[in-house]
Formats: C-alpha cells, structure tokens, sequence
C-alpha cells in the first residue's frame, strides 16, 4: 500500500516539474526449468499408470495442468525417448525376456494414451507403440475349456444348489 502511494506521489512531483519519469525495471515473466529427460519420463509413466487405471481424457487433461506440462514438450520428448527405445537391443537371457514383457506392457498402455489423446501425443504414442509390437508382439492365449473351472449345480426350489463331494 505505502509503495502505491509512494509511486503516486513520485509520479505528481515529475508531472509538476516536468521531468520524465524513469523508467520501470522491465519485468521478464520467469521461464520455467526446462526439464530433463528424466523428469520428463517419471510424469510421462505417471501418466500412463493413471491411464491404465482407466482415466478418462479429462483426466489426462488435468493431469498435463497440474503437472505444467504442454502437449507439445512431451511429444517432443516422447518422440526423442521412441527414438531410444528404437535403438535398443535384445539379448537372449532371462533379463531380456523381462525387458520384453516390459515393453509389451509399454506398448499397450501407449496404446490406451493414443486412444485417449488426440494431436501429435497420441499419434506419436500411436506409433511407438506400433513399432514396439511389431518387434515383440504379444503372445494369443488361447481359452483351454476343457481345464476350466466347472461348477455342478441342480435347481432346489426357488434357487440354485451346489451339489457337493
């Protein structure tokens, strides 16, 4: 309060002299930290955990807010981390067959982002997780019927009966 009214009377005194006012120290809207790569991927599998978990687009959208993050800068940065995960190699060991369950899992919940998100998110999410699946595709299980679960039951009355042993 005691610096408008100071800026007030400042400003009375250079009219009445007639003398220009100084002027202001130019204010720079503070840039935000760019963030690293690291950063970057820890938001981006928050995000895919909640999109697993079956958020909606709202939810994502809130999410982005929240978490400052522009559409645009993490498309960008999925696009580089595609790049990466494009270079990579297999091997033949037990720690490959889980680093390939666990870009299979990637792959999928890129899948449900690109189905969720529209523009350049979801069309590169899209197509990383083409890329993935068209390296490691998933296994088809089939049902097996005959090893299945049956339950015997006979109508007592109104309702069901188990019969047991």
């Amino acid at each position: 309060m005691l610096n408008k009214i100071w800026q007030f009377i400042k400003q009375l005194i250079q009219r009445l002299f007639g003398t220009k006012p100084s002027p202001a120290p130019a204010q720079q809207k503070p840039q935000p930290p760019t963030r690293t790569d690291a950063e970057y991927e820890a938001k981006f599998m928050e995000l895919l955990e909640g999109v697993n978990q079956g958020w909606s687009r709202g939810d994502v959208a809130g999410f982005l807010i929240a978490k400052r993050l522009k559409n645009a800068e993490l498309a960008a940065w999925l696009r580089r981390f595609g790049s990466r995960l494009s270079e990579g190699e297999g091997g033949g060991d037990a720690a490959a067959a889980e680093a390939v369950e666990s870009l299979q899992e990637l792959a999928q919940r890129l899948l449900l982002l690109s189905r969720i998100c529209d523009g350049e998110l979801g069309n590169i999410a899209r197509e990383i997780s083409r890329e993935i699946l068209a390296r490691f595709p998933l296994q088809i299980v089939e049902d097996d019927v005959r090893n299945g679960n049956v339950i015997e039951a006979v109508f007592v009355g109104d309702g069901l009966g188990i019969i047991s042993e």
